[in-house]
């Protein structure tokens, strides 16, 4: 749903909002111009829910005490998001790095019932295995569901535990997740949902997409 302007008369999309579209990236820097225009116009379309003033960058001292709790690094694109960003709630809501309600953490500690789960399961000793390789590093709404990075790969999975499969290779890296978050953010910007859905079912394949939006 578009919120629209308290000025009548300003133009929609705001100045500098990205079109709906896969950008050419060159390089990080070019990536996190992206990232910034994109979250610029979310926050003009969802007024005072995210704002500028919100953006709250995490600190390399910050950053390097969060892996030594983790026991790994994280992968270069989260932690340079984070460097700049710091956690935002946009189309979902990535974690903090800093210990809170929802920071990142391993997959076991942010979600203990994945035990219960694998009990039921006739390879529950191969997805526990799995799973103690997971970090959560972006919660879904709030239900449960989480996008977690491979500790030693750096692939993204996502963490269903209401169908399915309870962990899906979802990304290569968490570029391609934050670059598909973009999209959705811009999808709302844009209020065109069906056209977001459609350029990341074409990127990352239907069947994904479904699993993650629906």
């Amino acid at each position: 749903m578009m919120i629209e302007s308290t000025e009548p008369s300003a133009p929609w999309p705001p100045d500098g909002c990205p079109p709906l579209m896969w950008p050419e990236l060159s390089d990080p820097m070019a990536r996190g111009r992206w990232y910034a225009d994109v979250i610029g116009a979310y926050a003009a379309l969802w007024q005072g829910h995210v704002s500028q003033a919100s953006i709250n960058p995490s600190s390399d001292a910050d950053l390097d005490a969060l892996e030594a709790r983790l026991g790994c690094r994280l992968p270069a694109p989260l932690r340079e998001y984070h460097r700049q960003f710091g956690a935002l709630s946009l189309a979902e809501t990535l974690c903090s790095v800093e210990m809170g309600d929802t920071p990142i953490q391993a997959l076991r500690e942010a979600y203990p019932g994945i035990v219960d789960i694998a009990e039921d399961l006739p390879d529950g000793d191969v997805l526990l295995a799995l799973a103690d390789e997971m970090v959560a590093f972006g919660d879904y709404l709030g239900n449960g569901n989480m996008f977690c990075f491979h500790r030693q790969r750096g692939e993204v999975y996502y963490f269903d535990h209401d169908d399915g499969e309870p962990l899906t290779r979802f990304f290569p890296s968490v570029s391609d997740y934050l670059d598909a978050l973009m999209i959705r953010c811009l999808a709302e910007i844009h209020d065109d949902e069906e056209g977001g859905e459609a350029l990341l079912a074409d990127r990352f394949g239907e069947s994904l997409v479904r699993k993650w939006l629906y």
